[in-house]
């Protein structure tokens, strides 16, 4: 680590970056989220992949790929569905790979002829990533043949194949993700921020508690903005629910007209605290979507601070590993 060409100041640079990149694929996001939704038929899991998206189309463009004669794609929408598609599809084959390591022992087939085995195989391709995505790409956001075949490495005769073979498979209900932590956890959570005292509010958390902001930021540990900031909206009231099948803390606007949806938040559990909180107040997507499944308004911040708070924000950036000392230790 070479402390002369990695700074603080490095580190303002990236994130005033950053934010530009953010509003400059801003017209994109509600498309991506969708896209994502399709996907994996779970708003949490698309606002994850768009997050994806993001930090890799940032980091490629930084590293310099996709550049030079005959390699940019058409647009910034075909460059970030393609990154999007590519992060799915590694992470479907990953979870492929996953569930053979940890499968039972095969059992050995009974005797087939070959129509079986043909429509078995076709079945199969049917229920392929790949496929899905195809059509998913292809019916719902009308890329042609040729971005698809860019996008999923393959040719314009492989993506007629998988069209005509995954429609079928897109009528299969989406799974839900797991029940996520206990319910005793989260009512003492809501408990907790009922008091809007930080010091109570931190007996919940571990010690090292990660606080996620997906798009601007985050932090670790007990003490620091997010509690002191949360705890002081006393407008907000925290509900649980159980939303895609995991439980998660609403935090709602009592309103003339009713509830107002302004924020959720997804917790991790271990040793009976809060080890990791995903705080979506910046991610007006998947807000939407939750509302939309239990019928609630939505009031959305939309997917960063304002130009005065990022002002703030940047001016006071480091970079994530410590103190000068620290690093000098670690260089």
């Amino acid at each position: 680590m070479t402390e002369a060409l990695i700074t603080d100041d490095t580190a303002r640079t990236l994130r005033t970056a950053w934010f530009a990149y953010l509003d400059t694929i801003e017209p994109l996001r509600t498309p991506l989220h969708a896209y994502g939704l399709r996907l994996t038929g779970n708003a949490f899991d698309a606002e994850d992949l768009v997050q994806e998206t993001l930090l890799k189309g940032f980091a490629m463009i930084g590293r310099g790929d996709l550049h030079g004669p005959g390699s940019p794609v058409a647009n910034a929408r075909a460059y970030l569905f393609r990154a999007a598609t590519n992060l799915w599809l590694d992470a479907e084959r990953r979870r492929g790979r996953e569930r053979r390591a940890l499968g039972e022992p095969a059992i050995e087939p009974a005797s087939v002829g070959a129509d079986e085995i043909r429509m078995a195989g076709e079945a199969l391709m049917a229920a392929s990533p790949q496929a899905r995505a195809a059509v998913i790409l292809k019916d719902v956001f009308g890329f042609s043949l040729e971005e698809i075949a860019d996008q999923l490495r393959t040719t314009v005769g492989g993506v007629k194949a998988a069209l005509r073979r995954g429609r079928e498979a897109l009528q299969a209900a989406p799974g839900v993700t797991g029940a996520g932590p206990s319910a005793e956890l989260v009512d003492r959570f809501v408990a907790a921020f009922a008091t809007h005292d930080a010091a109570t509010v931190a007996a919940v958390l571990t010690e090292s508690c990660d606080i996620q902001v997906p798009g601007v930021g985050g932090g670790r540990g007990r003490r620091g903005g997010w509690v002191d900031i949360s705890v002081q909206d006393h407008a907000t009231r925290l509900a649980p629910e159980v939303v895609f099948g995991e439980r998660v803390v609403l935090c709602l606007s009592d309103e003339a007209g009713g509830p107002t949806l302004t924020d959720l938040l997804r917790l991790e559990e271990a040793d009976g605290r809060v080890a990791r909180v995903v705080d979506y107040y910046f991610c007006p997507d998947t807000l939407a979507a939750v509302g939309s499944q239990l019928g609630l308004k939505v009031a959305c911040a939309g997917y960063h601070q304002n130009p005065e708070t990022l002002t703030g924000m940047i001016a006071t950036t480091t970079l994530p590993w410590g103190s000068p000392g620290m690093r000098n230790r670690l260089a």
